[in-house]
Parts: structure tokens; C-alpha cells; sequence
């Protein structure tokens, strides 16, 4: 059961897939095109986004609009903690399970202890950049609600691409996707469908090619036609007993209701509204009353209009220096200093509430965003204390965490099927990806936790060494467990003379005569 495009617009995205534009620019902080407050305000002159309209003048009073954008720390506090944990990929086979026949690349000194699964994990990686994509991937799988991730192999090489949610349309069968894309080429626009669906046990790839109109309707290409403006000489692709899409789509709080996800900023926006606004507010109250003013008597205030008049030909170009020579009421008094308490003004306290709401409804650690506002008397602290500050936000973060490296996993194997379409020695698996700490700690506190885990027998050599140096390459780590062993094996005159210990040579080989007698 197949889509058929007709049209691709505003309309359909939603229908799919939500207000994930809302939630973009609720994210990206473009708060004054979202709330009807701001607008108000912006078109009665009484605040300016100096951001978005520039040097716009206000009618009454210049005060900018006032954005805390508690909205984008959401996303990014577990985007921070999950990316910062993900380590090197590694194949999940052994090199003495695997044995590939000749292979044709050339001589590369970084490839010298590695197998030929793992430089394909490895060209997958450094293709896909994937070091430069953790953080955006998670940011933007929490802001629009979900994530898609597809293998792809051209002239570029095999490697991974990340799109965003809306261009993600799933078969209501279950058995396909569409991946829809809005495409210039030569100067016109198109709509690109590439389209993944499972038939009789095999996976079938295809790409269409649509006009598409100023009414954002569609007409779709002929294959001769669409092949010489894709620049391919094949559309349709076959995998023998793929019974899976390549395309994998990773959601955000995946519910009955919402299959494809939510946005992690979903009925946030009132909350965030009423934070600028409050705000706001406040500026606007400050501008107005919180400057000094200075008040006279009428007598004093003619005698600046006529000394200005005399001076500049304009009573209304008082000049302050005037005041200097001043003469008394008959109470006494000359002029008076008036200003408010601006510390009366506004509730602070009502928008720390709503931030902690904000935050509450969302998972996330008040004690992640008290580091942005106050470290006043805040002493250095152990990775344990760090990690009971930050509980909540770590056990979101571990969720996603989980899911990420999931994701990763089901991306690369799908990258392999491809791989090995060309090269038969390619094994079809789900690599391992190590994992990092979350939260940083000290260099002593590290060595003392992995050492005190390998002497307990809890932990191996090789996790310890690769714990130990989390930013390390593969060939460091080779040959420092190399070297460690090496050293653990150092001769001495006795084992010159005898050979290493062992249980026999020990016992004098006492046990090799009595199995003999």
C-alpha cells in the first residue's frame, strides 16, 4: 500500500508530522513571530525585536523584547550529556573468528591492526562524519519529535545521512517509506521520492522524479526523463532476502497515540510566553519609572523657557546647566529628585516558578540550568556528587542514550548489507559502540575507579587501557596493551636459563615424572 503524491505542501507535512516548524522556532528563539503578546506589543510600539526587524523605532518607548529561552536548554542539556558519551565503534567480531581473503586496498600504516570488517566500520564512520553529528542528531530528534537515518553508497563512499522528521512518510502497511524531498536541479524545482518497500521477501529501492506546480501540485516524470535529470542509469534496486527497509527512523517518547513522536517542547509554549512576557513587562515598567526625574516649580520652569528663548530663539530647549543658578519658592523649595524603587518592580519569583515547571514537565535537572545562572560557593565536587545534582537529567539521558546507540547499530548494519553487495568478505552485524562517561571527572578519579575494577577481577585489560584514554585511537590502544603485556612477560637469568615460569617448570616438573611413572 503505496502513497501516491499528488501534492506536497505545509498541509501534508502537519497532517504527518505535527507543528515541528512551530517548535523549531520555538527552539531556535524566534519567540516574537509565535506569541500573539509579542505581536501586540511590537505593533502598538511599546517594545522592538531589534533581532528580527532591526532598527525599527518604537512610537512610545525603545525596550527590547526580553527572551530567557528556557525552550532551548531542554533539548540540549541530554543532547550535551548523551554526545559526550558516545566512543569508538568497533566490530563486534574477533579477529581470529574472522578471516578475510586477500584484499585488494592498498598498504595504510592506520589500518595495521585492524581486520577488513573494521575498516569498513571505520570508512562508514569517517564518511558519515559522525563525530561532528551526535550532538545536532539528539537535538533535533528532541525538537521535531524524531530522527531518520539512511545508508547511502555513491562517489562519496558508504556512509550514513541524517535528515530531519519531515521528510519521513512510512507505508500504512508497515512494509515501506517514502522519503520525500523538494529538490532544485538545473534550476528547476522538483519533488524526489525515494521509496523503500519490502516485496516478496526481497527489498525493492526506487527513486520518482515530480514537476511539481506553484499550487505545490505534482506530475510525475517518466523513468527516461528522470534518470537523465537524476544523472542514473537505474532507478529500481533489488536486495535478495532484505526483508527490512534500510531507512530506520528513531521517535521521541513514542506513544500509541503518537507512533512517530512528540517534540520534547510539546505545551511548553504558554509557559515560555508568559516567562518573555513577564519579562518584558518588567522592562517596559523600568523604562518608563525607573529612571531619575527631576521636578520644579512653575516659576522656575518659565524661567528656563525665557532664558532658552533668549539663548536659542526655542522655549522648548531647556538647557540643564540653567539649573545651576536657581532661586526658592517661598516654602524652600527649588527642584526635587523623584525615581522609584526599581527593586519593587515585577515578580522574578513567578518566572523562576514557571522555569521550574518548565522543567519538571520535561525531565530536566534544575541543577543543570542553576550552573548557567549561579556558582556562587559552588566548590569542586566528585563525579558522584555531579551525578546525584544532575539524577533526572542523567536517567533521560541514559533513556536516550540507549536509544541512540540502538539506532547507530541498526544504521550501520544496514550500511554493511550495502557494503557487502560489492565485497563478499563483509560480514552483516551490529557493531559495538563504546560508551563514555556522561559526566566529566577528574583524571585521578578515573584511573582509581578503572584500576581498582580491573584488579577485582571485574574488568578486563583492554576495557581498562581503552576507560583510561576514552580519546585514544585504535592503533594507540593495540599496541599499549601490546607493550603492558610485554612487560608483564619480562625475562629474567632464570627464565633465560629454565623458560618462562609455568605450573610444571615451577614444581620443578615434578608432574610431567609422576604422569610418566
Amino acid at each position: 500500500m503505496t502513497i501516491e503524491w499528488k501534492k506536497f505542501d505545509e498541509a501534508v507535512i502537519e497532517k504527518t508530522h505535527g507543528k515541528i516548524h512551530f517548535y523549531r522556532d520555538l527552539y531556535e528563539g524566534n519567540h516574537s513571530k509565535l506569541f500573539s503578546r509579542a505581536k501586540e506589543l511590537i505593533e502598538k510600539g511599546e517594545i522592538v525585536d531589534e533581532i528580527i526587524y532591526g532598527t525599527q523605532k518604537s512610537q512610545n518607548v525603545k525596550t527590547p523584547y526580553i527572551i530567557a529561552n528556557i525552550s532551548k536548554l531542554i533539548p540540549e542539556i541530554p543532547a550535551m550529556l548523551v554526545s559526550r558519551s558516545i566512543g569508538n565503534i568497533q566490530t563486534s567480531i574477533s579477529s581470529d573468528e574472522y578471516d578475510a581473503e586477500e584484499d585488494e586496498r592498498a598498504d595504510d600504516e592506520n589500518y595495521e591492526h585492524l581486520t577488513t570488517q573494521q575498516e569498513v566500520i571505520r570508512d562508514i564512520e569517517s564518511n558519515s562524519h559522525l563525530e561532528f553529528e551526535h550532538w545536532g542528531n539528539i537535538v533535533q530528534q528532541q525538537v521535531d519529535g524524531g530522527l531518520v537515518g539512511v545508508p547511502w553508497l555513491d562517489e562519496r563512499g558508504l556512509r550514513i545521512e541524517f535528515k530531519s522528521r519531515d521528510v519521513y512518510y512510512p507505508h500504512e502497511d508497515g512494509l515501506g517509506v517514502d522519503l520525500v524531498f523538494d529538490r532544485e536541479i538545473n534550476g528547476e524545482e522538483y519533488l524526489h521520492v525515494y521509496r523503500e518497500r519490502v516485496e516478496d521477501g526481497s527489498l525493492v529501492t526506487r527513486h520518482f522524479l515530480y514537476e511539481i506546480d506553484d499550487q505545490r501540485e505534482t506530475k510525475q516524470l517518466s523513468d527516461d526523463e528522470a534518470k537523465e535529470i537524476l544523472g542514473t542509469e537505474e532507478l529500481e534496486t533489488v536486495y535478495e532476502n532484505r526483508e527490512r527497509p534500510f531507512v530506520v527512523y528513531w521517535p521521541n517518547e513514542k506513544t500509541f497515540m503518537n507512533p512517530l513522536g512528540v517534540s520534547c517542547l510539546k505545551n511548553q509554549e504558554g509557559k515560555q510566553d508568559e516567562i518573555n512576557w513577564t519579562l518584558t513587562r518588567n522592562a517596559i515598567t523600568f523604562e518608563r519609572n525607573g529612571k531619575p526625574r527631576i521636578a520644579i516649580s512653575r516659576e522656575i520652569f518659565d524661567e528656563l523657557k525665557d532664558k532658552a528663548y533668549e539663548r536659542y530663539g526655542d522655549e522648548s530647549r531647556i538647557d540643564h546647566r540653567d539649573l545651576e543658578i536657581t532661586t526658592f519658592n517661598k516654602e524652600g523649595k527649588a527642584l526635587e529628585v523623584i525615581q522609584i524603587d526599581v527593586t519593587k518592580i515585577g515578580d522574578i519569583q513567578w518566572v523562576k516558578d514557571i522555569m521550574k515547571l518548565m522543567l519538571m514537565e520535561t525531565k530536566t535537572s534544575e541543577k543543570a540550568v542553576d550552573f548557567y545562572l549561579d556558582n556562587r560557593g559552588a566548590g569542586q565536587q566528585s563525579g558522584v556528587a555531579k551525578f546525584y545534582d544532575l539524577l533526572i537529567s542523567i536517567m533521560k539521558a541514559e533513556q536516550l542514550q540507549s536509544e541512540y546507540v540502538y539506532f547507530l547499530k541498526q544504521l550501520i548494519e544496514s550500511a554493511l548489507w550495502l557494503a557487502k553487495e560489492d565485497d563478499p568478505n563483509i560480514t552483516i552485524e551490529q557493531p559495538e559502540i563504546q560508551l563514555k562517561a556522561m559526566i566529566p571527572i577528574s583524571r585521578k578519579e578515573l584511573l582509581e575507579e578503572n584500576s581498582l575494577a580491573y584488579e577485582k577481577g571485574t574488568q578486563s585489560l583492554e576495557v581498562t587501557v581503552r576507560r583510561n584514554n576514552p580519546t585514544a585511537s585504535e592503533e594507540w590502544i593495540q599496541e599499549e596493551l601490546a607493550r603492558i603485556e610485554a612487560e608483564s612477560q619480562g625475562d629474567d637469568s632464570n627464565s633465560l636459563l629454565k623458560g618462562r615460569s609455568t605450573a610444571f617448570n615451577y614444581m620443578d616438573n615434578r608432574g610431567g615424572q609422576e604422569e610418566e611413572e
